[in-house]
């Protein structure tokens, strides 16, 4: 399935997708909507801004907008998973209804496993969200809109019940706590080279293991967080290309030209202009 960017004319879509654990997703990315999807059957992980988790069926992940993830597969054949996507405005009734620090009090978890005694309910309404999309009536959007917000309460309440990210293996934590450092000083000259010794592991091996576990290499984890942070900025501040790119880590201006470019298809102006930043 291949990640479109909504923008405005995306309100709330639902999609059913099958992946062998041969499935290697193209590229790390973030959405500026939000985004869950509930696994149906098959093992994956998934590496969302600096934390590792382990997706069993029965699971939902969410994914707030601009999460840097990627998902890999492994172990079983086949996986499947409903994915729900959805920009903010389509919880704006949700909102005035029962307040907004309740709705988004909803996604405080990135996963949340869904208890046995709460999972036919929870497919069931997924079932029902995928009827009303074909369009069966006029009523067919408000029967849509009303099940997924029925949804989003139910995987609410079973959040009551404690989450974890699953069992880590050998490795996977110290690697989390690289990222999680790569995550908070992008905006600094930071290299392969000392990341690797932080993390007790020479850099060749680093790098592998990083790949490993994350799906990124770690050029790449690093550039998208910077992309990221660039992007908002170029939105909302009144920065200049050349400090956007200081402030993120870029240093030279014609490097995150280049970055940006490639990452976004556009320049850092012209992406402004199109978006209508500040």
């Amino acid at each position: 399935m291949v990640i479109i960017d909504w923008g405005k004319a995306m309100k709330c879509n639902i999609s059913r997708t099958k992946r062998s654990y041969e499935f290697h997703m193209a590229e790390s990315h973030w959405h500026t909507h939000y985004e869950f999807y509930y696994l149906y059957s098959g093992h994956c992980k998934i590496f969302i801004n600096h934390t590792l988790y382990y997706v069993e069926p029965g699971d939902i992940i969410f994914l707030k907008p601009g999460e840097i993830h990627r998902t890999t597969y492994h172990s079983s054949p086949v996986n499947e998973r409903v994915t729900i996507s959805f920009d903010g405005e389509y919880l704006d009734s949700m909102k005035e209804l029962c307040g907004e620090e309740n709705v988004e009090y909803i996604f405080r978890n990135s996963k949340v496993t869904v208890p046995n005694g709460n999972r036919s309910r929870v497919e069931e309404l997924i079932s029902r969200i995928e009827y009303e999309e074909t369009g069966q009536d006029g009523f067919s959007p408000l029967m849509k809109r009303g099940c997924f917000y029925e949804l989003l309460v139910s995987l609410s309440r079973c959040q009551e019940a404690e989450t974890d990210h699953g069992r880590l293996e050998l490795g996977e934590e110290t690697i989390e706590e690289a990222a999680k450092y790569i995550y908070d000083h992008y905006q600094n000259p930071i290299t392969l080279e000392e990341v690797a010794e932080l993390s007790h592991m020479s850099p060749a091996y680093f790098s592998r293991k990083f790949k490993a576990v994350t799906g990124f290499g770690y050029k790449e984890y690093l550039t998208n967080i910077r992309i990221r942070e660039a992007s908002r900025l170029l939105l909302n501040s009144g920065c200049s290309v050349t400090e956007i790119a200081d402030r993120c880590g870029f240093g030279d201006g014609n490097y995150f030209g280049d970055a940006f470019r490639k990452a976004k298809g556009v320049s850092p102006r012209a992406f402004r202009k199109m978006q209508g930043g500040v």
